[in-house]
C-alpha cells in the first residue's frame, strides 16, 4: 500500500454509503486497486458495498471493474455481488453492458445471461453484430444463448463460420442451449464435410438429449459423410440405454447401410433391451448379407436366452462372414435346445454342415466344442478343415483342446498332415508384412484365414489407435482397414498414415459395407469424392466379397 490507512479507508466508505454519496464513494474507490490496498481490505470494501441498496451499489461495482484487482477470490466476490445487485435492475445492467468499459461489459453480459434478463436480448444481439473484441463477443454469444429466445437464433448463424474457433464453438453451443426444433434444425444445417465444425455440431446436438435431437442424431447414421456418421455413432454410444428405443424405431423402412449402422451401434451400447428387435431382423433373413452379419455380431455382444434358438440358422448362411458371426453369437448364447440343433446340422455331413463346422472352428467358438467334441461327424469335418484351410494359430488351439480331451491320436494325425501342407508355403510370403485393422474380432479372424491361405502371416489390430506406433516402428507392405470403427475411422487412420507415408510407400485397402463409397471401372477411387481422394486410400473393397475378389486385390499390391 502507498500510505492508505485500511481502517480509515473502510470507515470513510461506510460514511459515504450511509450518506448515499455516490460521487465521494467513487472518488474513494479509486484507491481500491492492488497498488493501494491489499486483498483483505478489498474484500472488506465489497462486504460494505453488499449492504448498500442496488441503485447505489451497482454504479460503484461497475466503477470497481475499471481498477486493477488481481486476487481471484476478490474477482469472484465482485462478480457475485454484481449478480446479486443486478437482479431486478435490468435497465442498469443494459446500460453497463453497452458502455465502453470492456471488463464491465463482460461481467454484466455474464450476469444478464445467468439471470435470464430477456429484456437485454436486443442489446446483446447488437453487441454480437458490432463487436470485434473476442472476449466480449464470446461472452455475448454465451449470454444470448442462456436467454433461450428462439427469435435470436439468426444472430448466431454467421458466427459458426467465424475465424476464431472459440467463437465458433460458443455459437454452436448457444444454439444448442436454445434448442427446440428450430435450434436443432439450424445445427443440422451446419453439418458438412468440414471435420472440426461438424464434430462440434454433432456433439452439441447429442448434449440436448430430447426426443427430436435423438431422432436427428440417429438419422446421421444414414449420412454419406464418414465424419458425421462416425461422430454420431460415438455420441450415441455415450448416451447409452436412452438411445436404444430411438435406434430400434429407426429400423422401420431403413435402407441397408443405415440398418447396418443402427444394429452395430446397438451392439456397441450393449443393452439387452435391443435383443427382441434384432432377433426380428434375423428372423426376416434380410437379402443383404451385411445386415445379417451385423445382426449376428450384435447378438454376440448381447447374450440372451431369448436369442439362442434362432441363431443356428446363421451357420447355414451362404456368406462365410455371416456364418462366422453367427458362430460367435452362438458361443455366447448356448442352451440345450441350441446344442441339439447344432448336432443335427453337424450330423448331416452336407456342404452346409462342413461350412458350419469351419465357421465354428475359424471363429474360435470354444464353448461349443465341449458339446460337439464327442460327435464323430464333427471331428471328421474338423479334420478336413484344419488340414486344408485353417490358419496355424487356430489349428494349434483346436489341437490343444483335442489333447486335453484325450483325443491325442487324431490331434497328432492332423498335425502331421498340416505340417506337410504348411511346408509348401512360399518363404518370401512370410517376410511380407500386412497389417489388418478391424474392431470386429470375428472379421479379423476371417482376414487372417484368407491371408493364411494365400501364404501370408498378418498382424491384427482390433483398436486403430494402436496401429500408428506399430507402423512408425516397422513399415508394413500393406494395410487393410475397416471403414467404420469407434473412436477412429478407417479414413482417419489412413490420414494419419499419409502424414509420413505415400500411397506408393504403404498401400491402404479400405473394407466397407457403405454403398456410397464408389470406385471406377479400374477400381480406383472416384475422383469426384473429394474426401476419399484426399484420404489417401488406394482401393475400396465392399463387403460381402468373394475369395476371388479378395485375392485379386491382395495380389494387385503384393504380386
Amino acid at each position: 500500500m502507498t500510505g492508505i490507512n485500511p481502517v480509515e479507508f473502510i470507515d470513510e466508505l461506510k460514511f459515504c454509503l450511509g450518506e448515499k454519496d455516490i460521487v465521494k464513494a467513487k472518488a474513494l474507490l479509486q484507491f481500491a486497486s492492488d497498488s493501494n490496498i491489499d486483498a483483505s481490505v478489498q474484500k472488506k470494501a465489497l462486504l460494505e458495498l453488499g449492504k448498500a441498496p442496488e441503485q447505489m451499489a451497482l454504479p460503484l461495482l461497475e466503477h470497481l471493474t475499471k481498477l486493477k484487482i488481481s486476487d481471484n477470490e476478490v474477482q469472484e466476490s465482485l462478480y457475485e455481488l454484481i449478480l446479486d445487485k443486478s437482479y431486478g435492475n435490468t435497465k442498469l445492467v443494459i446500460k453497463y453492458l453497452t458502455e465502453n468499459n470492456n471488463q464491465a461489459k463482460i461481467l454484466f453480459l455474464k450476469a444478464a445471461g445467468e439471470l435470464s434478463l430477456t429484456e437485454a436480448a436486443q442489446s446483446i444481439e447488437k453487441i454480437i453484430l458490432e463487436e470485434d473484441d473476442i472476449p466480449i463477443l464470446m461472452q455475448a454469444v454465451q449470454s444470448l444463448g442462456m436467454l433461450r429466445i428462439k427469435k435470436t437464433l439468426t444472430a448466431f448463424k454467421p458466427l459458426v463460420s467465424h475465424a476464431d474457433s472459440k467463437i465458433k464453438h460458443a455459437a454452436i453451443h448457444a444454439i444448442a442451449e436454445i434448442g427446440g426444433k428450430e435450434g436443432i434444425d439450424q445445427l443440422m444445417s451446419f453439418i458438412t464435410n468440414e471435420e472440426k465444425t461438424s464434430k462440434m455440431v454433432i456433439e452439441a446436438i447429442a448434449g440436448i438429449q430430447d426426443a427430436y435431437s435423438l431422432d436427428k442424431l440417429t438419422s446421421l447414421l444414414e449420412s454419406k459423410s464418414t465424419i458425421a456418421r462416425d461422430t454420431a455413432i460415438d455420441q450415441i454410444m455415450k448416451l447409452g440405454v436412452k438411445a436404444v428405443p430411438v435406434l430400434t424405431k429407426a429400423f422401420e423402412n431403413a435402407k441397408a447401410d443405415y440398418m447396418v449402422h443402427l444394429i452395430t451401434t446397438l451392439g456397441y451400447i450393449g443393452d439387452t433391451s435391443a435383443v427382441t428387435s434384432i432377433i426380428e431382423i434375423i428372423n426376416t433373413q434380410p437379402k443383404d448379407a451385411n445386415i445379417r452379419q451385423t445382426a449376428y455380431e450384435a447378438m454376440e455382444r448381447l447374450p440372451s436366452q431369448k436369442s439362442a434358438i434362432c441363431l443356428a440358422q446363421g451357420l447355414q448362411d451362404p456368406e462365410e462372414s455371416v456364418r462366422m458371426s453367427a458362430a460367435r453369437a452362438i458361443d455366447k448364447n448356448l442352451s440345450k435346445a441350441l446344442v441339439a440343433g447344432l448336432k443335427n446340422i453337424v450330423r448331416e455331413g452336407s456342404k452346409d454342415s462342413q461350412n458350419a463346422v469351419a465357421a465354428l472352428i475359424d471363429s474360435e467358438s470354444t464353448n461349443i466344442y465341449n458339446f460337439l467334441i464327442d460327435e464323430e461327424s464333427f471331428l471328421d469335418q474338423a479334420e478336413t478343415h484344419l488340414v486344408e484351410k485353417a490358419d496355424p494359430n487356430t489349428r494349434e488351439q483346436f489341437l490343444g483342446i483335442l489333447k486335453s480331451k484325450g483325443i491325442e491320436e487324431l490331434a497328432d494325425k492332423i498335425s502331421t498332415q498340416a505340417l506337410k501342407k504348411d511346408n509348401t508355403k512360399k518363404e518370401q510370403d512370410t517376410l511380407i508384412k500386412i497389417i489388418v485393422v478391424d474392431d470386429s474380432k470375428m472379421m479379423l479372424k476371417l482376414y487372417q484365414n484368407k491371408l493364411t491361405i494365400l501364404g501370408y502371416e498378418p498382424t491384427l489390430f482390433d483398436a486403430p489407435e494402436k496401429v500408428i506406433p506399430e507402423i512408425n516402428k516397422s513399415k508394413p507392405d500393406l494395410v487393410i482397414t475397416d471403414l467404420n470403427m469407434p473412436n477412429i475411422s478407417g479414413v482417419e487412420l489412413t490420414r494419419e498414415i499419409r502424414k509420413k507415408f505415400t500411397r506408393q510407400d504403404i498401400p491402404v485397402i479400405m473394407i466397407t459395407t457403405q454403398s456410397d463409397f464408389i470406385e471406377d471401372d479400374q477400381g480406383d477411387i472416384d475422383i469426384n469424392d473429394t474426401m476419399l481422394k484426399n484420404s489417401g486410400i488406394n482401393r475400396i473393397l465392399h463387403k460381402p466379397f468373394t475369395d476371388e475378389e479378395f485375392n485379386k486385390v491382395i495380389k494387385e499390391f503384393l504380386g
